[in-house]
C-alpha cells in the first residue's frame, strides 16, 4: 500500500509546480432515440415481450493540458424509459478520469479510474432467466497505474500497467458473480517499419469471486500473445495477433480452460467513401450458470461503411460466434448479429439516424434461443 501511495504522489507532483500553462476544452454531445424492440428481455418466443422506449444519452467531456502533462474527465449517461415495462426502465452512468504523465522524453506514467452503474444486455449474458422482470444491474469499479519507456518515436517500447476492477450485482440473485480482479499486463512494442510494428504481451490476472452456497469461481487468468500492427499506404491497416490462454479454477469441480487464443481486426480504405473491415477473436469468459467454470468464445464479424455523399453514409454489420461451455452440460451457443443503418447529417454537428438490428441465439438448450428484433430513429448533436 505505500508503494502505490508514493507512487501515486510522485505521478502528480508535476500538476503543481508553478507557471506552467493550462488548456482546458469542454466538449458536449447528446442523442435521442426511439426503439421498438420484439424481445426485451432476449428469452424464447413464447414468453417474449415487446415494447418501444426513449432513450436520452448525454456525454460530457473536459480536457486539460497542464504543460507536457494531460487529463480527460468523460461522463456518458444511458435513460430510457418503456411504455409498457416500467421495471425495464433504467438509468445508467459511466464516469472516466484518465491522467497522462510526460516525465521525459522517454517516460511516461498514467493512471486512470472509472465508476460505473449500469444494466447489462441480456442477450450477451449466458444464464437462462426466464422469469425475469427487470435488466440485471450492476455497479463497477476500476483503477489502473501504468508506465511506459520509449518516446513515439523510438524503435522500441516497453510499458506495464496495474488494474484492480470490482463488480457488484444489485438483483436477481446474481451475488455469486461479484468479484475482485487484480491484473497485470507488460508488452513490448518494436518498429520494423514507419508504420509497420510487432509486440509480444503478457497478461497475468487473479478474479476473486463472493462464494456461492455450492460452488466458487476463483480463477487465475494468464495469456500471452505476440502480434503485429500495420498500416501500407492508407489503404489497409490491421492488428493481428496470436497466443496462447490458460484459465484455471481453483474448485476442483470446475473444468480449466487452456488452449490457443487469437484477436484481429483488418480495415481496408476501398475508397475516400467506402471502408471494409473483418475481424475475428477467440477467448474464454467466466460463465453465468451456476456450478459452472467458463466457456470459450469465438467470434466472427465483418462490417461495410459507405458515404453516398457527404450527407448520407450507410453502416451495415454482420456477426457470428460460438459459445461452448466447459462442462458435463455440453452446451452451446451460436449467435447471430445483423446491423443495418443509414445516417444524414442535418448540419455539421446534428444528424439523425434509422436503423434495424438483428439479434439471434441458437442453443443445445432450446431453452437459451431468442431472436430479436429492433428498429431505431435517433438524432445527435454536438457542442465544443
Amino acid at each position: 500500500m505505500r508503494l502505490k501511495v508514493s507512487f501515486i504522489i510522485i505521478c502528480l507532483s508535476p500538476f503543481y509546480v508553478k507557471g506552467q500553462s493550462t488548456d482546458v476544452g469542454l466538449n458536449f454531445s447528446a442523442d435521442g432515440k426511439f426503439t421498438t424492440d420484439d424481445n426485451i428481455y432476449r428469452v424464447t418466443e413464447d414468453i417474449a415481450k415487446n415494447d418501444t422506449f426513449i432513450s436520452l444519452n448525454p456525454k460530457v467531456t473536459a480536457d486539460t493540458i497542464i504543460g507536457k502533462h494531460s487529463a480527460k474527465l468523460t461522463y456518458a449517461g444511458d435513460f430510457a424509459k418503456y411504455s409498457k415495462e416500467e421495471m425495464a426502465n433504467y438509468n445508467d452512468h459511466d464516469l472516466d478520469l484518465k491522467i497522462n504523465f510526460d516525465h521525459s522524453y522517454r517516460l511516461t506514467t498514467k493512471i486512470e479510474g472509472g465508476y460505473k452503474k449500469e444494466h447489462e444486455d441480456p442477450g450477451a449474458f449466458n444464464r437462462i432467466q426466464l422469469d425475469i422482470s427487470e435488466y440485471n444491474r450492476y455497479v463497477e469499479k476500476f483503477y489502473l497505474i501504468g508506465m511506459k519507456y520509449g518516446a513515439e518515436s523510438a524503435i522500441g517500447q516497453l510499458s506495464f500497467n496495474y488494474q484492480n476492477s470490482e463488480k457488484d450485482y444489485k438483483n436477481n440473485g446474481l451475488d455469486y458473480l461479484d468479484f475482485n480482479k487484480d491484473q497485470f499486463t507488460g508488452r513490448f512494442t518494436y518498429r520494423v517499419a514507419p508504420k509497420t510494428e510487432i509486440y509480444l504481451e503478457a497478461q497475468f490476472a487473479k478474479f476473486d469471486y463472493k462464494p456461492a452456497s455450492n460452488f466458487e469461481l476463483d480463477n487465475d487468468y494468464k495469456r500471452y500473445r505476440a502480434g503485429v500492427s500495420w498500416e501500407f499506404t492508407n489503404k489497409l491497416e490491421g492488428d493481428v495477433n496470436l497466443g496462447y490462454q490458460d484459465r484455471d479454477y481453483l474448485q476442483p469441480t470446475l473444468r480449466d480452460i487452456n488452449g490457443l487464443a487469437y484477436d484481429g481486426r483488418l480495415t481496408w480504405h476501398i475508397s475516400s467513401y467506402t471502408d471494409a473491415s473483418i475481424a475475428a477473436k477467440r477467448e474464454s469468459i467466466d460463465s453465468s450458470l451456476e456450478g459452472v467454470g467458463g466457456f470459450l468464445r469465438t467470434s466472427f464479424g465483418t462490417s461495410l461503411e459507405h458515404s453516398f455523399t457527404e450527407l448520407i453514409h450507410l453502416n451495415f454489420d454482420l456477426g457470428y460466434s460460438t459459445d461452448e461451455v466447459i462442462h458435463e452440460i455440453n452446451r452451446e451457443d451460436k449467435r447471430y448479429r445483423a446491423d443495418l443503418s443509414l445516417n444524414y447529417d442535418l448540419t455539421t454537428r446534428v444528424s439523425t439516424e434509422i436503423g434495424y438490428r438483428l439479434e439471434k441465439r441458437e442453443s443445445t438448450d432450446s431453452l437459451a434461443d431468442f431472436t430479436a428484433n429492433i428498429f431505431e430513429i435517433s438524432i445527435s448533436g454536438t457542442l465544443k
